[in-house]
């Protein structure tokens, strides 16, 4: 009679550790899939924010109505999400302090949108030369894509905490299933049926447990998916909106240069007309025209090179880095060497973003390094067997020292070379000084020309 108390009593305790584990597993469950959902919201605010920034840039651009169509749509669903996302957020456990951080950054980036829709409408296409409004609105949408990856990771912290709490359930209920298996092997003479009877409901568990775990996986790997794909849809957007602004400052430099720079060569050509005419009579005023005209003429060249080096399209990345490196040395003083080897391996669209990441790092030297040589070398470099090229920017100044990671210019920089599919690094170089590091890999024979071909059909 003992005997078969104590393994009545094994067997209640042991199913109700069961019962508690599923329901504990459910529970697990819940939360997991509430994690999950929070990130692929958090995901899908971020894209109705990049179309904001769309529709905006759209309409700044070309001033017509249909390009604020994404804007518009954006601006309608961005409320619905945020009413239902802030409050679960905070029930998540979000500290207060970000979610109002969150909400003063989207506020911020929505009222400059507003904005600047508003100064397009009425002021016309002089709106669109105004550098400021893409840059302001650039760090806004830095800071807020930062703020939602940090919200997105605390919920992927979520999501191992919960499988951690799974895993020890699991754990416990084979460790209730062993202990009920040794109470009946001991009363096994005296409890065939219950032993029978508990086989049957353990098995039953470990199906239940299985389906349940298998159900898990399913939903991991589909939302899994459907993420990586939304991220590659964001990569491509960004991709191509770069190449965009690349093809716009190409087409402004080139108006630049042809338009101002010929008002300026006719005026010039005026002057020396006028001068000829009035011989030998001299005239202070046309000496003044003439240096007016001369000035117009060096400032077109300067605000064209500035957009967008002529050499960089026509001799390619190292004559453009030449060119930069040697003026940047006649204007500050600074001694520069440049050492590219097999260049001409990189197509148009890898070469852009280098030199784009080499002029940034060569504005942060100026800024900060207070450096007295530069030096920027490429090689080609293959990286976990794969073919690239790998640039560096060298200087001797004081060191990266108390540089923030996530800074600015640092980010720009970064964000580039993912764009260009490469790796980026910073720190501190070899015999002191700082080291600024990318590398892009090779396209493959064939890619470069196609794009070639794409952007001249846009242009």
């Amino acid at each position: 009679m003992s005997l078969l108390i104590a393994a009545f009593l094994a067997f209640v305790g042991t199913a109700g550790g069961a019962k508690y584990s599923l329901d504990d597993l459910a529970a697990r469950d819940a939360e997991r899939s509430d994690a999950l959902r929070l990130q692929t919201e958090l995901q899908r605010l971020m894209t109705l924010l990049v179309d904001v920034e769309t529709g905006q840039r759209g309409f700044i651009i070309t001033g017509q109505q249909p390009f604020l169509r994404p804007y518009e749509d954006a601006l309608a669903e961005l409320g619905t999400l945020r009413g239902s996302l802030m409050p679960r957020l905070k029930d998540s456990g979000i500290h207060p302090d970000m979610l109002k951080q969150l909400n003063l950054l989207i506020n911020m980036r929505l009222g400059q949108a507003k904005q600047v829709i508003e100064r397009r409408m009425t002021g016309g296409d002089a709106v669109a030369r105004d550098l400021s409004a893409y840059v302001d609105g650039k760090r806004v949408m830095d800071d807020l894509r930062f703020q939602v990856e940090q919200l997105a990771q605390e919920q992927q912290r979520r999501v191992a905490t919960v499988d951690r709490l799974t895993q020890d359930v699991q754990e416990r209920t084979t460790w209730l299933t062993h202990l009920l298996m040794g109470v009946g092997l001991v009363t096994l003479g005296l409890a065939v049926a219950m032993l029978y009877r508990e086989h049957r409901l353990r098995d039953q568990a470990e199906i239940a447990l299985r389906d349940a775990n298998a159900g898990l996986e399913s939903q991991v790997a589909q939302r899994t998916e459907a993420l990586s794909r939304a991220l590659l849809r964001i990569r491509s957007f960004a991709s191509e909106l770069d190449r965009s602004i690349e093809t716009e400052r190409r087409r402004l430099a080139r108006e630049v240069h042809d338009q101002i720079g010929q008002v300026g060569t006719a005026i010039k050509m005026l002057s020396l007309s006028l001068r000829a005419k009035l011989a030998p009579r001299t005239e202070p005023l046309l000496d003044e025209l003439q240096e007016l005209a001369d000035e117009s003429i060096r400032s077109a060249r300067q605000i064209s090179a500035a957009l967008r080096p002529p050499l960089l399209d026509e001799l390619g990345l190292e004559a453009a880095l030449g060119h930069y490196l040697q003026a940047l040395g006649r204007q500050t003083g600074l001694k520069t060497e440049l050492a590219l080897d097999d260049a001409d391996m990189l197509s148009r669209d890898q070469a852009n973003p280098l030199f784009r990441i080499v002029q940034e790092a060569c504005t942060n030297v100026l800024r900060h390094a207070q450096a007295n040589t530069l030096r920027v070398a490429g090689r080609p470099y293959a990286e976990d067997q794969r073919d690239g090229y790998e640039l560096e920017v060298l200087d001797n100044g004081r060191g990266p020292g108390g540089t923030r990671a996530d800074a600015s210019g640092l980010r720009g920089m970064r964000e580039r070379a993912a764009l260009a599919g490469g790796v980026f690094d910073f720190g501190p170089a070899l015999g002191g000084g700082t080291r600024v590091r990318v590398w892009v890999p090779l396209e493959a024979p064939g890619s470069s020309d196609r794009q070639a071909e794409e952007e001249g059909v846009w242009q």
